[in-house]
């Protein structure tokens, strides 16, 4: 598992190239008040431009996912080396 920790890079486990930098792990959405994740994107795509943010449920962000050969990942790798 992948801790989402802010200023660290993550890649996305559907393509080498989907790459976020994490702004902060600790925001709190305001109906369940449930840690949040806020992510920003490192690449562009025709509809969405670089520098796009993202916000995701810090459980979901830290989960591991099931490939369809059912091989086990991390949702978001942490690239960071040495942050």
């Amino acid at each position: 598992m992948s801790k989402a920790i802010a200023g660290h890079r993550y890649r996305h486990y559907k393509k080498e190239t989907m790459i976020y930098t994490v702004v902060t792990a600790d925001a709190l959405d305001c109906e369940s008040v449930k840690p949040l994740v806020v992510y920003r994107s490192e690449y562009e795509t025709p509809d969405h431009p670089k520098g796009t943010l993202w916000v995701r449920n810090r459980e979901d962000f830290e989960s591991k996912v099931t490939l369809a050969d059912g091989t086990i990942v991390d949702r978001f790798t942490d690239m960071t080396v040495n942050p």
